[in-house]
């Protein structure tokens, strides 16, 4: 059995739900040999749940937990 058989065979051999694992990477590997630059492709958005003006209030928290501090000194 050459090697492209048994790469036939394994991809025979595989559940349909770990099949586009094993084409993505041999879809990567393909790329690299020919040169192209590999595309990254994200299976999951992160979701994130917060204030609508997240970074105007983050200020608004440091600025306030520095003041609650009161001065330093060095």
């Amino acid at each position: 059995m050459t090697v492209r058989e048994e790469a036939h065979r394994l991809l025979d051999a595989l559940p349909e739900d770990r099949l586009p694992d094993a084409i993505e990477l041999l879809r990567q590997w393909a790329e690299v040999e020919r040169g192209e630059r590999p595309r990254r492709r994200f299976r999951t958005t992160g979701v994130f749940d917060g204030e609508p003006d997240l970074a105007v209030r983050s200020k608004e928290i440091v600025r306030d937990a520095w003041a609650s501090e009161g001065p330093r000194s060095a």
